[in-house]
Parts: C-alpha cells; structure tokens; sequence
C-alpha cells in the first residue's frame, strides 16, 4: 500500500509501501513535498482515495505498544488530511479491518481534537475534493 502525489507541475512522486517502510513524508526530506496539486492512495478495496485542490496536506500513522513489552509497535490506522479554509477533511484507514472513515473538523481540531505537525503545502484550487473512487 503506497500513496502518490502529483506536483503543480506534473511530477509524480509513490511512496515505498507504508505498511512496511517509512514513507519519508515526516523527514527532512519530506519537507521537500510543496506544491501538492494531487494526493491518492489505492487501498484494499479495491478503491483508491483521492484528495485535490487542498491548501495543505498531511499523512501520518496512528501506532500503539503495550506497555512493559519490548514488542515492536502495532500499526493501528493511516491518515490522510487535507486542509481548505480553516477546515479539515481527514480519511483514516483502519489496518487491521480496512474500515475507512471520512471525519471534518476545524484546523488544529483535526485528531481527536487536537492539532496535526507534519502539513506541506498544496495547491489550493477553486474547490477542494475528496472522495473514494473505484480502481479502473
């Protein structure tokens, strides 16, 4: 599972597969990540997710460890947010039951009413779009 992003001028950038591999968008390098005109993940489903026209974007992982274990952390959900006027538009995809669910929220109200760190800029259009479209 890897997301792609296209740029305001047409480059395209996938992700290693983020079930498994550090998707950079949190690194330095992740910084380099502006002028997103396009964000996508194909998921499960058979769908893809599709988000556009946002002024900011953001994706992190939600994990979890038990407490006194050296066990490896657990991957819980993925989340893709977009950002447009002061409101934001968050996908998160459950791991283990594949469940997707679409939340609104104000900026910095996005994450069980707290803020998110990690925004890169987009390319803010007339209208921002999210949605869920089968895979072709």
């Amino acid at each position: 599972m890897n997301y792609t992003i296209t740029f305001n001028d047409g480059i395209v950038y996938s992700s290693p597969d983020i079930r498994e591999t550090d998707p950079g968008w949190a690194s330095e390098n992740g910084e380099k990540l502006t002028g997103i005109g396009e964000m996508s993940i194909k998921l499960p489903n058979k769908k893809i997710l599709i988000l556009k026209g946002f002024e900011k974007y953001n994706f992190f992982v939600e994990a979890s460890q038990a407490f006194g274990k050296k066990a490896k952390a657990r991957i819980e959900s993925f989340f893709f947010c977009g950002a447009w006027r002061g409101h934001v538009v968050s996908w998160e995809i459950n791991y283990k039951t594949r469940q997707v669910l679409k939340r609104m929220a104000l900026e910095g109200r996005e994450y069980h009413g707290t803020a998110t760190r990690g925004w890169r800029m987009g390319l803010m259009g007339e209208k921002a779009e999210s949605g869920l479209c089968p895979l072709v």
